[in-house]
């Protein structure tokens, strides 16, 4: 038996991942319990073969939340950033113009999808634990650059709209 613990500190994110793991046709048990600041979602893998397969997606699982939940702002976080000196409404845009670009296929915006996915797997097979907050703030450096590229990537096709 493999466990997992996930923590943070938004039930809603909790929520999420209860309603997604539920979804799927493997063999875990889980609990959810509430210690101090965190909520924490544990979950049981109860078969012994298919653990690759297992942590391959509590990943997927996890991608998805933060993309839903931490994605948005961190976008945000970049354009206010490093485009301050634009207005208010071409930030927006901005920020727009890359939500549109994250909809491409992984390949034409560098495999951001194998990025954070693939460190998450990483990050669980060496840890029994993860805080989800922690996580996205200290552990997804890679993916926050190639975001950030991609922020950049919009900058530039927002100025040449606006210079046609």
């Amino acid at each position: 038996m493999k466990s997992i613990c996930i923590k943070s500190v938004s039930e809603e994110k909790i929520e999420f991942l209860i309603q997604q793991f539920e979804l799927l046709p493997i063999n875990i048990c889980m609990s959810n319990y509430r210690f101090k600041t965190y909520d924490n979602l544990i979950i049981h893998y109860l078969e012994e073969e298919y653990i690759d397969e297992f942590y391959e997606i509590v990943a997927l699982i996890l991608k998805k939340c933060i993309e839903k939940f931490y994605e948005n702002d961190l976008i945000r976080k970049n354009v206010e950033k490093n485009y301050f000196y634009l207005s208010s409404i071409e930030r927006n845009y901005i920020f727009e113009i890359t939500k549109k670009v994250l909809e491409l296929p992984d390949e034409k915006i560098g495999y951001k999808n194998d990025i954070l996915k693939t460190a998450i797997k990483e990050y669980l097979l060496e840890n029994k634990k993860i805080v989800l907050e922690g996580f996205v703030n200290f552990r997804i450096k890679e993916y926050k650059e190639l975001l950030e590229k991609i922020v950049e990537v919009s900058v530039f096709s927002y100025l040449d709209l606006i210079t046609f």
